[in-house]
């Protein structure tokens, strides 16, 4: 719900995009720790931000994109579910 009751509400929608935004990040955090926390000897936020670790040459590579990937399905779960 983007509309408040009686009117336009924009402390409503920033507040929904902070806590979708909130959500995003934590499930991509857990994610990251199941997948790729496994495969390297100390996780970083480099995994998060830097291109350079989403490749297909390497496992670790493999397990950043299985990561986002799902976080991506979730989000989009959980985004559809909240319209309703």
């Amino acid at each position: 719900m983007f509309y408040g009751a009686a009117a336009w509400d924009p402390w409503l929608i920033a507040s929904q995009i902070v806590c979708l935004q909130c959500l995003h990040y934590l499930t991509l955090g857990v994610l990251m720790s199941i997948f790729v926390g496994t495969r390297v000897s100390r996780m970083s936020l480099m995994y998060f931000f830097d291109f350079s670790t989403v490749t297909v040459s390497t496992a670790t590579g493999w397990c950043a994109i299985v990561s986002f990937l799902l976080t991506s399905v979730i989000g989009c779960l959980t985004s559809e579910a909240e319209r309703t």
